[in-house]
């Protein structure tokens, strides 16, 4: 405060040091011809004094003018009418002492009062300069205003940028701090402080009351009281502005959740799709498997009982080309019937039939039911424990035999599969990892669906059998795989506490 004041008086004490060096000069230059005549300057006494009443006008008087004015201008009607009295009472003494004529009173006082009348249009003209740009600063501001509603996209933002707006619109923006309470949230000037000299007014739109704003100045309260009809114009479109923000908000919100609903149920639907289309594929492998499957199976065992005959008619000739071409017929054979296999079991997998079985001895056991080839390493690291489960062997294991299949089959022939068992949370499990060529990320969800394959070779469904193998006898399958460095089957089955043995 004491600062504000510090400033103040210097404003006014620069301005009055102006007046009086205006005056001074005014003054001197008035009763020039009296100082020539001091002086001696007898030749221009007369040149110089004619100027006083040059056609009847005052031509020094005239110089009078400069300090009314320029006191009008800056502090007001009064003061200048105060300084015209006192260049009245400078200019008095030339007119009775040193140039007396009839009525000397009366020039002096008529030109006061034109000097007076001159300050106070002069003063009202600034008046209502400083009134027309105040106008334009309260305009501007409120134009400002609705332009930062438009562009902003929550209140926070709005409000934020409209306490740093205000005080531009004030008379003294230094000294003026806002302080706008909308909905228990509080944005402020910064440096704002509590003060006695302050205006406040309600934030109300459609008889609801959303807040306040709040005026403050280091200045005394009858400044703020001029900025009565702003502040009630400013409360009205700040109050206007955050109500449609908010509707805006709102309406934002509800769009971006009904495009979610949307999607959402898109998704269901092209789920619900896949599922119906899935399902008469399925419906489609079913007919197929049923009419067909026992047809071809029986010539399929024909064909190898006659490949076994010739093998043993052969055996003494040794004609080692026929014997390779009947043994890749026979290989072929035993390919047509997993696909006959799975077709059919596939359509009628039956209950399980859950007896206690070793986790370890089951999975050498699968391991003997594949061929593997001589350039693949198998490295077993089974679990030291007895890991007894509860299960269907066959079916587990068939499980077990197809996952070790695939990862033998990615390998292309070289490699190394690790085969781990183990117990966690509640669970036994068995980890197949392969150095196969991997699985693309995109297929990974797709892998356990009937009918997927990327193979040359089968018709995929030995994963599809597989997990639904695992998860009948109460366990899940999961899979994770990396490109050109190998794929990791997870198989767990729920353990019984009973069922580990040291």
């Amino acid at each position: 405060m004491r600062k504000k004041r510090n400033k103040t008086s210097l404003w006014l004490n620069k301005n009055l040091r102006y007046i009086i060096a205006i005056m001074v000069v005014c003054s001197t230059i008035y009763y020039l011809p009296v100082i020539g005549g001091l002086a001696g300057w007898t030749s221009a006494r007369d040149t110089l004094n004619s100027l006083h009443d040059l056609y009847g006008i005052d031509i020094y008087g005239i110089l009078f003018f400069a300090p009314v004015v320029y006191v009008a201008y800056v502090l007001g009607v009064m003061p200048a009418v105060l300084t015209a009295l006192v260049t009245m009472l400078v200019i008095l003494p030339y007119a009775i002492l040193i140039d007396p004529y009839p009525n000397a009173l009366f020039k002096p006082a008529a030109f006061v009062i034109i000097l007076s009348a001159v300050g106070a249009v002069i003063a009202m003209l600034q008046k209502s300069d400083e009134q027309r740009r105040r106008s334009m600063k309260e305009l501007k501001c409120l134009y400002d205003i609705g332009k930062i509603a438009q562009g902003s996209s929550s209140t926070e933002d709005f409000l934020s940028q409209t306490v740093e707006l205000i005080p531009r619109a004030m008379p003294y923006p230094e000294e003026t701090k806002i302080r706008i309470m909308v909905r228990d949230r509080v944005f402020q000037s910064p440096g704002f402080e509590e003060s006695p000299g302050k205006i406040t007014q309600g934030l109300e739109v459609g008889g609801e009351v959303l807040g306040s704003i709040e005026i403050s100045s280091t200045r005394n309260s009858s400044y703020l009281r001029e900025q009565n009809h702003l502040t009630k114009t400013l409360a009205e479109r700040i109050g206007g502005a955050v109500h449609e923000i908010e509707l805006e908000m709102s309406l934002r919100s509800y769009f971006e959740q009904l495009e979610e609903m949307v999607e959402k149920r898109t998704r269901d639907l092209e789920q619900v799709q896949e599922k119906l289309i899935r399902s008469e594929r399925l419906s489609v492998v079913g007919e197929l498997a049923s009419g067909v499957g026992h047809e071809l199976r029986n010539p399929l065992n024909v064909i190898k009982n006659c490949v076994y005959l010739l093998n043993m008619t052969l055996a003494d000739k040794g004609e080692e080309e026929v014997f390779n071409t009947l043994k890749v017929l026979d290989k072929q054979i035993d390919i047509a019937n997993k696909i006959v296999t799975d077709l059919l079991d596939f359509t009628r997998i039956k209950a399980p039939s859950k007896t206690r079985v070793d986790l370890n001895n089951l999975i050498n056991e699968s391991l003997s039911w594949v061929a593997v080839p001589k350039n693949i390493r198998v490295k077993a690291d089974l679990n030291g424990n007895s890991l007894e489960v509860k299960t269907d062997a066959e079916q587990v294991g068939r499980a077990f035999a197809n996952i070790i299949s695939n990862a033998v089959q990615a390998m292309k022939g070289k490699g190394e599969l690790k085969i781990n068992t183990g117990v966690e949370d509640g669970c036994v499990w068995a980890k197949f990892e392969d150095t196969g060529c991997g699985i693309p990320d995109e297929n990974l969800e797709k892998i356990f669906e009937p009918l997927f394959t990327t193979k040359p070779k089968g018709i995929g469904l030995g994963l599809a059998i597989t997990k639904r193998l695992v998860e009948q006898n109460g366990g899940k399958i999961e899979v994770a795989s990396q490109m050109k460095k190998g794929t990791t089957f997870t198989v767990k089955l729920p353990l019984q506490k009973k069922e580990i043995r040291t």
